[in-house]
């Protein structure tokens, strides 16, 4: 026989462990998306030059190659996290809070565990090496210019994007959205 105060903690009990679980999967999910961001990024090349690193060629194309390759990486991994926390029904505002959460520091997550693996910053390594000295890009999610700001891109919104993408896609059309219903 149970008694009415243990069952109202059993049931609180159960959505917080499974919520639980699904920010630790976003956070290790998003652990290993930078260690892939890293491994299939290729650096590209500059030059020193007055104390300064350029690209080298430089264009759009070669310096935002690290960012588009996050975002390739980071929406599709929250759309399908995001569909596989939303498999179970139940909590839906809950549910719907905490993937936001969760996928948000699981984004930054991405970007710090990829960037730190990258090589350092170009910048730093040109103010003392000779012209002409070769040295690669770091990997960042902004342009490499001498003033820019970690953390400030929007590229960090992807994983969220996806993963609220895919949470409503899952309570729209879940396991009876496609279904034909009966109208009578």
């Amino acid at each position: 026989m149970s008694d009415g105060v243990s069952d109202a903690a059993g049931d609180r009990v159960g959505p917080l462990v499974r919520l639980a679980v699904v920010v630790a999967v976003f956070l290790a999910a998003g652990a290993a998306a930078g260690v892939l961001w890293e491994r299939l990024w290729d650096a590209p090349a500059g030059l020193s030059f007055e104390g300064e690193w350029f690209l080298e060629p430089a264009g759009p194309d070669v310096a935002f190659e690290g960012i588009a390759l996050f975002v390739l990486i980071a929406f599709p991994l929250g759309v399908v996290l995001a569909v596989l926390a939303g498999l179970r029904r139940g909590h839906e505002v809950a549910t719907v809070l905490t993937v936001l959460v969760a996928a948000s520091l699981a984004g930054v997550l991405m970007y710090a565990v990829g960037s730190s693996l990258g090589p350092s910053d170009p910048q730093a390594l040109a103010a003392g090496a000779p012209d002409y000295t070769a040295i690669p890009g770091d990997l960042g999610l902004n342009a490499p210019d001498r003033d820019r700001v970690p953390y400030r891109s929007t590229a960090l919104v992807a994983l969220p994007a996806g993963a609220m993408t895919g949470l409503v896609g899952m309570y729209l059309l879940g396991n009876r959205g496609l279904a034909k219903r009966s109208h009578g």
